[in-house]
């Protein structure tokens, strides 16, 4: 009996054995890790897109060359010709295709060696952007050199920065005229001795800027009398203004070629040309 018992043990121990074999062997293997994805297939432009834009931002026009949309988590603009701001956050898909999708990206400060004859740099665009399988890439684009974009950031930028250090530009207060329109002056101070002209003046989308004869003034000031009036009153038009006081004066300094810049509006003449706006169009709708 004691062998037999032995026996019905071990034929026990056997079957435990085999299910427990058996079982191992049924397990599944374990995943192959996934590879991850390849960085996506993307180019870039710097744009500019007239009816967008706002001093200090330049359009990055992204192309998706593959065959699967990406998001773009961030851009940054790399460029000698700039200071750099860092990466500038964004949430957009940019879907295969040969058309763009524009990234409207700040620029920093321009640097100048060559004072307003200053051309750009080559520029590179570090784009941050997450593929389907949520993956997260860092492409750099480098941008089109020579690029005729950037050289006219970089003038209007340095022009503006000349203008800056020889001249102190100044929209006086502005009053009603009979007609309805505004009249006022811009005067041009000279800093540091130099010698001033004012060449042209302009106005913007939205308003029409008419300017006479330059005065000249005490100290070397030039002061030009300047009217305004209504340009554009349909409501598209305005809404879409993202300039609307963006006037703009050329000045030569000491006899150079005259350089382009912005006239500062302050708040009370921007209230009083708003005004006039909404006044002149009512009266011609």
């Amino acid at each position: 009996m004691r062998w037999a018992r032995i026996g019905i043990v071990g034929a026990f121990l056997l079957a435990a054995m085999a299910a427990g074999l058996a079982g191992h062997s049924a397990r599944p293997e374990p995943a192959a890790p996934v590879a991850p994805s390849a960085a996506p297939d993307l180019s870039a432009t710097a744009e500019i897109r007239r009816s967008f834009m706002e001093p200090g931002v330049v359009a990055v026009a992204v192309t998706n060359h593959g065959d699967a949309p990406v998001r773009v988590l961030g851009v940054e603009l790399v460029t000698e010709s700039f200071a750099p701001l860092g990466e500038q956050a964004f949430d957009a898909e940019v879907p295969p295709s040969v058309n763009p999708r524009d990234l409207m990206t700040e620029y920093g400060e321009a640097r100048c060696p060559d004072g307003t004859a200053s051309t750009a740099a080559p520029a590179t665009a570090l784009l941050r952007v997450a593929t389907e399988d949520g993956a997260v890439h860092e492409v750099a684009a480098a941008l089109p050199h020579p690029n005729g974009t950037l050289d006219r950031l970089v003038r209007e930028a340095c022009a503006a920065q000349a203008v800056r250090a020889a001249a102190e530009v100044e929209l006086g207060a502005l009053a009603e005229a009979g007609d309805g329109t505004l009249a006022g002056e811009l005067a041009v101070r000279p800093l540091a001795g130099a010698v001033l002209a004012v060449t042209e003046v302009r106005g913007s989308v939205l308003f029409e800027l008419s300017a006479g004869d330059p005065v000249p003034g005490p100290g070397g000031e030039v002061v030009v009398p300047i009217g305004f009036d209504a340009s554009r009153c349909s409501g598209h038009a305005v809404g879409d203004a993202k300039q609307p006081f963006g006037f703009m004066v050329w000045i030569a300094i000491d006899g150079a070629e005259p350089v382009a810049t912005p006239v500062e509006v302050p708040q009370t003449q921007r209230e009083d040309l708003w005004a006039m706006l909404d006044a002149r169009c009512d009266h011609e709708g």
